[in-house]
């Protein structure tokens, strides 16, 4: 912000924007520090959900045909792995995903759908942090 600043005034002073080419030694360092600026908010970690699907980064699973449910702990964080029938594979941590409420919704009934009609089998520590129904035994016979 403050470099900005100081280059509108330079601008400003000299009313046009030659002393860039000029004063090169000074542009080389300005330039660097923007492309790492631009670098750096390009490279963050995103998510993205829509009504049948989740992606993290490149990775995306379908949430409606997910075969594989676990939760895991990578150093601090609580860790979210989802794997579909297709093999296409996220992991993602689980607060990461729960901080926008409406995401998290889509990403939940995709998981309580694949293990209501019997696509995955979560072990039961991730049954009970992610308050899912019972396991193979628990699910109802159709008569």
């Amino acid at each position: 912000m403050l470099i900005g600043l100081a280059v509108v005034l330079l601008s400003l002073i000299n009313w046009d924007v030659s002393w860039l080419v000029r004063t090169w030694y000074l542009t080389l360092p300005l330039m660097l520090f923007f492309a790492g600026i631009v670098y750096r908010q390009a490279s963050k970690d995103w998510l993205a959900a829509g009504a049948t699907w989740f992606q993290h980064r490149t990775a995306w699973v379908d949430l409606y045909e997910l075969t594989e449910i676990e939760i895991g702990a990578a150093g601090a964080k609580t860790m979210l792995r989802m794997r579909n029938a297709s093999g296409q594979n996220v992991h993602v941590a689980l607060n990461d995903l729960q901080k926008n409420q409406a995401m998290w919704d889509l990403v939940y009934n995709g998981i309580l759908h694949s293990v209501v009609i019997g696509h995955a089998d979560p072990p039961a520590g991730t049954r009970t942090i992610l308050k899912l129904p019972g396991g193979r035994a628990g699910r109802h016979r159709e008569a």
